[in-house]
């Protein structure tokens, strides 16, 4: 399903993070064709220095259905970075959040209801000193049986 959007963004089949053959219904990663989506943003780690670039992308984000009924489900969609493709402990942080779901549910003030529709989550996979080659999209949910449906894919951004 396409969405009306002020900008449009090259789509690339390698950089699809969700195929939207299913509703997430419980916290774990975005999924293509059954299997943990683990995009390989390119570089060299067996090199000294590492030869990696740092990335800007945008994450879009297609909603095609969103459970808020029950007043208290949230979505949080976590774009993570990793120079471990398992993802493993303490070899992960946090390139970008996107919170959705019923708007008592979200964190911050006064917060309105999320509703289906595109959503742009604009990332870099340099935080901190370190650039990251691996990305992944991970859905933390709560509430009463939480159900979002939503396709992804990253798309990089033109150098100025």
């Amino acid at each position: 399903m396409a969405f009306p959007s002020d900008r449009v963004y090259s789509f690339d089949i390698n950089l699809l993070l969700s195929d939207n053959t299913a509703a997430y219904t419980s916290t774990g990663f975005s999924q293509v064709a059954g299997a943990n989506a683990i995009l390989d943003m390119g570089g060299n780690q067996g090199t000294t220095p590492l030869q990696q670039a740092r990335i800007d992308a945008v994450a879009v984000i297609d909603v095609t259905a969103i459970k808020i009924s029950a007043g208290n489900e949230s979505y949080k969609l976590m774009l993570l970075g990793s120079n471990d493709p398992n993802f493993g402990a303490g070899n992960v942080d946090m390139l970008g959040e996107l919170m959705l779901g019923k708007g008592a549910a979200r964190d911050g003030v006064n917060m309105k209801d999320s509703v289906v529709g595109r959503y742009e989550l604009p990332f870099m996979t340099q935080q901190g000193g370190n650039i990251y080659e691996y990305v992944a999209l991970y859905i933390v949910e709560a509430g009463t049986a939480p159900s979002i449906s939503l396709s992804a894919f990253v798309a990089v951004l033109v150098e100025p």
